[in-house]
């Protein structure tokens, strides 16, 4: 546990908080996958609560640590990165993956800590913002066919489908760098080829009662949990 405060004052700035059960399990049999996700505290502090969520042996989540912190920024997100890094051991960063829904200041915030880790984006996401131009339910599935490919010649054969369907939607597509969002292109290694961010959107939805109490109390609510989920 780290708090942190106002340089020069007694006023609270941000907590991280990683129990050692939940990184000690974490270690010692879940995947080098991390989702990482912030959602906005309704209570009276106001504020934002990052969490890092991974997935364990039976594919499913497994909180590892979370934070409450002033705003989403980049300053933030490398902080507590950073402190997630050394609590779980990135050394090399290669190894490890990273999904994430294009928060402020988290990209920035992977190339100050973790650079050379995979780093994928939502694809539900994604095609949330492409629907937003682009819509139907064509064109819909065939980004998700996209998504799905599974090998660089298949997901080449469903861009020129995507195409022939509507050049501006392709195009769109095309800027996104396939390595953050089709199965083809993720590094086998790490041995998940999981396209959306649930993990952290179940996390944030089962706290929701939380997210309103002082934080000492919404922190002690999330620890009684975590302990009930993992009994």
């Amino acid at each position: 546990m780290l708090c942190e405060f106002v340089d020069g004052e007694a006023v609270f700035k941000r907590l991280y908080i990683c129990l050692e059960p939940l990184k000690r399990g974490f270690k010692m049999n879940c995947r080098s996958f991390i989702g990482l996700d912030g959602c906005h505290l309704n209570g009276v502090y106001g504020g934002q609560l990052l969490t890092a969520v991974g997935i364990d042996p039976n594919n499913e989540t497994w909180v590892l640590a979370y934070a409450v912190v002033e705003m989403e920024t980049r300053e933030s997100w490398t902080w507590f990165i950073d402190l997630l890094a050394k609590d779980v051991d990135i050394v090399n960063s290669y190894g490890w993956a990273f999904i994430y829904d294009k928060q402020k200041g988290l990209p920035g915030a992977f190339e100050d800590i973790v650079p050379n880790a995979e780093t994928r984006f939502c694809v539900r996401h994604l095609w949330d913002n492409f629907n937003k131009t682009y819509k139907g339910k064509v064109l819909r599935d065939q980004l998700w066919t996209c998504a799905r490919a599974t090998n660089v010649p298949c997901f080449n054969y469903q861009m020129e489908v995507m195409k022939t369907l509507d050049s501006n939607a392709w195009e769109w597509l095309a800027e996104k760098p396939p390595t953050q969002w089709s199965k083809s292109h993720f590094r086998t290694h790490i041995k998940c080829d999981m396209l959306q961010n649930n993990l952290c959107e179940s996390f944030n939805n089962s706290i929701k009662t939380a997210r309103d109490k002082p934080i000492i109390t919404m922190l002690e609510m999330i620890r009684c949990l975590l302990m009930r989920r993992i009994q």
